[in-house]
């Protein structure tokens, strides 16, 4: 622009429209974060811990209208969902039908649904998942004591130990 006199009117303008601008794409760049995230949930069949709902025999179960899942008690499968809100229905053999809806907190990529716990209608039936960490095993194998290349061969007192790669020696008679 050279040396045009821009008016205070279409200055505001801008300000307002480019304001506009920045609001949108924040909303939009939320909406894709919470609705485009991809989230496993565990869908376990298990006595619950506290003992306070018992494993379904037998059941089928479907996420948000995908494929039903079969599951016998004490199994475990895994869906691969995206976004927050999703549809649960559990049909039990021999039993009810049960549909629920069920919330995924924002900042969790694995958790656990119990089915026993959402069947009877129990909150929370949406937990965490961790998984153990186990401590690692005691010291095995970190002795520097030397082990002879041929486990039948007898240690031969004031020998050297052969170097990786080359023949043992015969015994000495």
């Amino acid at each position: 622009m050279s040396g045009a006199v821009v008016s205070p009117q279409v200055r505001t303008r801008r300000l307002v429209v480019r304001g506009v601008l920045c609001v949108v794409y924040v909303f939009l760049i939320g909406l894709a974060f919470t609705l485009g995230k991809g989230h496993t949930i565990i869908l376990d069949n298990k006595d619950a811990e506290d003992g306070s709902a018992k494993a379904l025999e037998s059941l089928s179960i479907s996420v948000d209208g995908k494929d039903p899942i079969d599951l016998q008690a004490g199994e475990r499968d895994m869906a691969k969902v995206r976004g927050q809100d999703h549809r649960v229905e559990v049909v039990v053999k021999d039993g009810p039908k049960v549909e629920n809806r069920i919330t995924i907190p924002l900042r969790e990529d694995l958790v656990l649904l119990s089915i026993p716990r959402l069947v009877a209608g129990l909150k929370p039936a949406v937990v965490p998942f961790a998984t153990k960490v186990e401590p690692p095993a005691a010291d095995q194998g970190t002795s520097n004591a030397f082990t002879s290349p041929d486990p039948g061969a007898p240690a031969q007192p004031g020998a050297a130990p052969a170097a990786p790669g080359t023949p043992a020696s015969p015994p000495a008679p």
